[in-house]
């Protein structure tokens, strides 16, 4: 499967190509969770409802007729310039 084609797919393609991982849980979060780890530090990013999770969703931008996007549908997938540094600034607030 292509990042084009898997959730969140270029974040996980970035996070795995500094050696990380990405994996998704639905045990034990109401709508799910993407757990990150990359370099000994580890962030939980959980759902905030149905096709949200706006704490990823904001790597990517937002399609050109959606001025307040709200589910991963308001996206077109291409990463927004300073992704790998937001990537740096979520891993900061993990443990």
């Amino acid at each position: 499967m292509s990042a084009e084609t898997r959730p969140y797919g270029k974040i996980r393609d970035m996070v795995e190509r500094r050696g990380g991982t990405m994996i998704y849980r639905r045990q034990g979060y109401r709508y799910g969770a993407w757990e990150i780890s990359l370099g000994g530090k580890r962030v939980v990013v959980e759902s905030m409802g149905v096709r949200r999770f706006p704490a990823l969703d904001r790597f990517y931008k937002p399609l050109p007729d959606v001025p307040n996007p709200r589910t991963w549908d308001d996206y077109d997938w291409d990463l927004v310039d300073d992704a790998e540094a937001q990537l740096d600034a979520l891993l900061s607030q993990g443990t």
